[in-house]
Formats: structure tokens, sequence, C-alpha cells
């Protein structure tokens, strides 16, 4: 299961004193926490998913915010736009860590006609 995984993650990350990873890690097993809360179950696998994915989507808004924000922003602010940009995208490239990896549309079509020889 993913949780299992983040909780030896995030002992990893304090250990190696990531504090971006350490950081994501947390937010990521408390969004699992609430999502078991709500539920009132242990999550599958698949709703686990569902948790990253929507942890990956927030990460993805905050960053288009964050673009819109930097074009309307002087210079100085701009700087720390730009540390928060940096910051999101390393928290989402985290995050994609724990997602099944996609396959393109060409690599599915390869695959289909192998199947169908």
């Amino acid at each position: 299961m993913i949780a299992d995984t983040i909780n030896q993650k995030i002992a990893e990350a304090l250990k190696a004193k990531d504090v971006i990873r350490l950081s994501t890690l947390r937010l990521l097993s408390s969004a699992f926490n609430y999502e078991r809360i709500t539920k009132q179950h242990e999550l599958s696998e698949e709703e686990e998913i569902v948790v990253v994915k929507r942890e990956t989507k927030k990460r993805v808004e905050a960053m288009e915010a964050i673009r819109l924000a930097q074009g309307k922003q002087s210079s100085s602010d701009s700087a720390t736009l730009e540390k928060r940009l940096e910051q999101e995208k390393k928290e989402l490239d985290i995050l994609k860590e724990y997602l099944p990896e996609e396959i393109g549309e060409e690599e599915l079509h390869n695959r289909f006609r192998r199947w169908d020889k």
C-alpha cells in the first residue's frame, strides 16, 4: 500500500534532512488519514491513488495561479513567486513518484497490436 511506503519515506527524508520531501510526504500522509477517517475504512490502493492524484492536481493549480500572479507583480515580488513556483514543482515531482506509470496512446496501440496477433 502507498501509505505504508509513504511512512517509510518520511523516516528516510527526516534522516536525510530533505525538508521539501518531508513536508510533501507529511501532507500526503495527512491527506490519506483524512480520507480514511471520512470513509471510515482502510483505503484500498485505488483510493490512495485517487488521493495522490487530487494532491497533484492541487499543485498543478497552484503553479497555474502563481504563473498568473507573476504577470501582475513587481520584480521584487516576482522572485518570491519564482521560489514558490519552484517549490510547487518539486512537490509535484515527489507526488508523481507515487502514481502508476501512465502509458501514451502510441504505446497503448503497440500493446494492443501485439496482443491482437
